[in-house]
């Protein structure tokens, strides 16, 4: 299974690749908004996205209308972010989200919630 971790900041993404490494998971990473719809385009392995809510140029929330659109719902798609707001979250599902985890991230909140997308058998 691979993962595509979209974040901005290169250390977000160092903590998310650790900890999905740890866990099997193979692990791709795209900086912006147009480096994940570069790489879907490109590899056809994506099982599921970790994309954080807040991207300088597009937010998490617009690049994921925009994954809906060209890709359907065949892909997996975890928001994550820093804000904590039972508003987030239903802005999320109602973009498309299959989930939505909180930061700080853990290798444990990604570790429950992969299982409970039928992701993970850990």
């Amino acid at each position: 299974m691979d993962c595509l971790i979209v974040d901005d900041v290169t250390v977000t993404r160092f903590i998310a690749r650790t900890f999905l490494e740890n866990l099997g998971v193979g692990v791709i990473e795209a900086e912006d908004g147009d480096g994940a719809l570069n790489t879907l385009e490109s590899n056809q392995n994506v099982d599921v996205i970790l994309l954080d809510w807040h991207l300088k140029k597009k937010s998490g929330v617009e690049l994921l209308q925009v994954i809906r659109e060209k890709h359907g719902n065949d892909i997996k798609v975890v928001l994550f972010s820093g804000v904590e707001d039972g508003d987030k979250l239903q802005e999320a599902k109602e973009a498309g989200a299959n989930a939505y985890i909180s930061k700080p991230t853990t290798q444990e909140k990604i570790k429950d919630c992969f299982q409970d997308l039928g992701l993970l058998f850990v």
